[in-house]
């Protein structure tokens, strides 16, 4: 598995690989030698002959109800991911690996969407300038945002442009299943690892 420059291409890079591999409760060892090469080594968990257990037998995750989600993400692998997991929660995901394109889709049909997930880190505009924009036009929109990075400084930022709910990278279904769940039924600032109000800790981001 390699590394790649920005924007010079797409595939299953590491990030991706450890997405995948942490939302089968799995995780992944590196051996590497200079000069000689690495190795890395896949575990999972062993499932044997039992079902898969599916999203309808776990009461305890919220689902959709048809509600249309613009997924907004620069990596296409990922973006094909996410909307996969937000079709079997139950919702209608529209995607967009630009996020101009999807400020002027936004701008073209504002009553169109019903929540935005969107990365922080892309080119032209972040996720944070996108929410910003889009709640120029309707500040009563939940947005989403998605990271892999964390401190006070983003969470504050993603506070000031209205950012209903952020979420740490990489991420599981569960996550975006509760996270998409409270954003809907309130618009109150939370993370995957609780709410944050003006006076909490901010150490979550």
């Amino acid at each position: 598995m390699k590394t790649r420059a920005a924007r010079a291409g797409y595939g299953l890079g590491l990030y991706i690989a450890q997405a995948l591999v942490a939302a089968h409760r799995g995780h992944i060892d590196v051996d590497s030698t200079p000069a000689e090469g690495s190795a890395f080594t896949v575990y999972l968990p062993y499932a044997g002959d039992a079902p898969e257990e599916s999203l309808d037998s776990q009461p305890t995750v919220p689902r959709g109800a048809g509600q249309r989600v613009m997924v907004v993400e620069d990596e296409e692998a990922l973006l094909e991911l996410t909307m996969d997991a937000l079709r079997a929660l139950g919702y209608e995901p529209v995607g967009f690996d630009s996020s101009m394109a999807a400020l002027q889709a936004f701008r073209a049909e504002p009553q169109r969407f019903d929540l935005v997930l969107t990365d922080q880190t892309m080119p032209d505009l972040s996720g944070v300038d996108l929410a910003r924009e889009i709640h120029r036009v309707r500040p009563e929109l939940p947005v989403v945002l998605m990271s892999g990075y964390s401190g006070a400084q983003l969470t504050e930022r993603a506070r000031a442009a209205g950012v209903t709910a952020l979420l740490r990278k990489p991420l599981v279904r569960r996550d975006i299943a509760e996270a998409l769940g409270r954003a809907l039924r309130r618009p109150q600032y939370s993370t995957s690892t609780g709410t944050l109000s003006p006076t909490a800790d901010n150490r979550a981001g």
